[in-house]
């Protein structure tokens, strides 16, 4: 198996939302950051990624669009491993494959962690409402940071079939 590699400069896309790629890519130096709506006025970080990472695996599993738009932090070098690669990689290497499933089980724990905040931040937002009492401004900022993450997803999600 030969790999592809791409250089990019600060600032240059790896990837861009709404995209239908069949590959993913490993960060073999540099930095990624993932947005959504990236350059519009709603734009959300999503999460940074450094070496030895991984991005675009669930769109190569699912063999959906891009939900994110992948842009270089510094001077960045990625492998790209094709959709026919990636099913290689199973026999021929099945470290890379297991550091990929468990960069993927810390996403979703870590969003398992947002969605807990979430749900404490509206159980707390109901408790000041039934008690008449003013929300903190902490607890405003955290409503407002959820309810633009909420919105970038309802813009990424319009139009699929989940």
């Amino acid at each position: 198996m030969k790999f592809e590699t791409r250089t990019f400069k600060k600032g240059d896309i790896v990837y861009r939302q709404n995209d239908y790629e069949t590959c993913l890519y490993e960060v073999l130096y540099g930095g990624v950051t993932l947005y959504q709506n990236y350059g519009t006025k709603n734009q959300v970080l999503i999460k940074e990624i450094g070496p030895n990472s991984f991005l675009g695996e669930m769109e190569v599993i699912e063999a959906r669009p891009r939900t994110t738009t992948a842009v270089a932090t510094e001077k960045t070098e990625v492998k790209v491993i094709s959709n026919e690669d990636f099913g290689a990689l199973f026999t021929e290497k099945p470290a890379l494959v297991m550091s990929m499933m468990q960069q993927m089980s810390a996403r979703i724990r870590e969003l398992t962690r947002l969605y807990n905040d979430a749900c404490r931040v509206v159980s707390e937002a109901v408790d000041a409402e039934e008690q008449g009492c003013e929300k903190s401004e902490k607890l405003q900022s955290e409503r407002k940071t959820l309810s633009q993450i909420y919105h970038a997803y309802l813009e990424v999600s319009n139009g699929r079939d989940d």
